[in-house]
């Protein structure tokens, strides 16, 4: 490959830009994934971090020195004590396209800082020194902002006269958030228990309810724990069956508006309350569970 075309390549490179939200939440986490995967493609992470990272060892330079003294006779010398310059050289020389693939690292890596947020890597004078101080900037503000998060999750409880559609998609929301902040946090595993626990209690979710916590417990007890995509996706039928899932409501209010009504063969205008909907098979599915 010729100079021009290496050129080109790396600083064709851009990584995703370090953002901070209003909230105090940023996208690290997110920056730090898709980075390693796009230093790594490159060639460039093993300037950076992991196991292949190994630079180069420059010993510091010493200059030599001339110092003068009387030796035994009272005559003045001039004593010679040697440096290191000669080994510097050598190693730098030896190390010339490390170093140079470093720079090149480090310059990929600080096109991804926002400007208010570069005197963070000022005095950095590698790609790995550069990795780490945006670590120490980082990480600790998403591990306060991951706690508090978490507490809204855990204390999130869907009660009987709220939105169980609007309930899921905060709960969804949040974990996400948290999953930005702090991937580590909640595990999956945890988030599923939450759902189960948290959603509505009420009479009309009452037969999905014991059924998932029947799911969880199984889940467990055999070693396979299912995931919270299993969990989300039967709470959207149950709201389907009901008849609140957003799709739904969003045709009856557009019939609305347009004064007419939306129906099935034999069946209806589809309920858009959700104190009213889904009754009849709430009630049939309760009644196959009584019989079961």
């Amino acid at each position: 490959m010729s100079t021009d075309q290496n050129e080109k390549e790396w600083k064709g490179i851009k990584l995703t830009p370090i953002k901070e939200e209003e909230d105090g939440t940023n996208n690290f986490n997110e920056f730090k994934q898709k980075s390693k995967l796009e230093l790594d493609a490159a060639g460039y992470w093993k300037y950076v971090d992991g196991p292949e990272y190994n630079p180069p060892v420059i010993p510091k330079l010493k200059l030599s020195q001339q110092i003068q003294g009387l030796d035994g006779t009272g005559a003045t010398v001039t004593v010679t004590i040697p440096g290191n310059e000669a080994t510097v050289v050598d190693a730098k020389k030896e190390a010339g396209a490390w170093l140079a693939a470093d720079k090149k690292a480090h310059a990929i890596i600080v096109k991804a800082i926002p400007v208010e947020k570069l005197y963070v890597v000022r005095d950095c004078k590698s790609a790995h020194d550069t990795w780490v101080a945006l670590k120490n900037e980082y990480e600790p503000a998403n591990a306060l902002t991951a706690m508090t998060i978490k507490q809204q999750i855990i204390g999130y409880q869907c009660g009987s006269q709220d939105d169980p559609v609007h309930w899921r998609q905060v709960m969804v929301q949040l974990y996400q958030k948290l999953h930005d902040a702090n991937p580590f946090m909640m595990p999956d595993t945890e988030f599923v228990k939450h759902l189960v626990t948290l959603m509505s209690q009420s009479d009309e979710w009452c037969y999905c309810c014991d059924s998932l916590h029947d799911k969880v417990h199984q889940g467990e007890t055999m070693g396979r724990a299912i995931s919270s995509t299993v969990v989300l996706q039967r709470l959207k039928h149950e709201e389907v069956e009901m008849k609140i899932a957003p799709s739904i409501v969003s045709i009856n209010a557009l019939a609305t508006k347009r004064g007419r009504a939306i129906c099935d063969i034999g069946d209806s205008v589809v309920p858009s309350s959700y104190a009213t909907a889904g009754s009849s098979n709430q009630n049939s599915r309760q009644n196959e569970k009584t019989s079961q």
